[in-house]
């Protein structure tokens, strides 16, 4: 095919493909991005398709499923930042990625002083469980079987949800 006469063609198509996507959005740079790119994929199959009778269907189809895609996409989007929106609700932020310092410091102050209540080898080896340590890991520190180690950390959070159940 000649660059001449694809490039009419494709003029046509584009202006035909665009009153054919207002079917999908009204946003005039959605149309624009859809067009352009339900053009890109024709112009992989340009010797297949430009001289078939069809071809305004076929574009059309190519659109609908370019727009599909697109509206998935942008679903998964929406149903992400929504679940990460209400994870960081259920830990008591009010919005995303904020934090406020003064009260965090506060409560950490309120959580070592709660620590200090408790023998210094039951608040430390709870600092370092808080801190990352494993069970094992612990078991090697201090010399005692792991299922001690779930037991003290399982006692030391239940202790601590106690005394600090009044900041709730």
């Amino acid at each position: 095919m000649e660059n001449r006469e694809l490039n009419l063609q494709l003029i046509q198509y584009r202006v035909t493909l665009k009153n054919l996507a207002y079917k999908f959005t009204t946003d005039p740079d959605e149309i624009q991005d859809l067009v352009q790119e339900t053009l890109l994929r024709a112009l992989k199959y340009i010797d297949q398709f430009f001289q078939n009778p069809k071809i305004i269907s076929w574009l059309f189809v190519i659109m609908k499923n370019i727009y599909i895609n697109h509206y998935r996409d942008r679903q998964q989007q929406i149903k992400y930042e929504n679940h990460t929106q209400s994870v960081f609700q259920d830990k008591g932020c009010r919005e995303p990625f904020t934090e406020n310092s003064i009260e965090g410091k506060l409560i950490i102050k309120d959580i070592k002083k709660a620590l200090t209540q408790f023998p210094d080898e039951y608040s430390a080896m709870f600092t370092q469980y808080i801190n990352g340590y494993k069970y094992k890991e612990l078991s090697h520190i201090y010399g005692v079987p792991e299922g001690t180690i779930k037991s003290r950390i399982h006692i030391m959070r239940k202790n601590l949800q106690k005394k600090l159940a009044l900041y709730r």
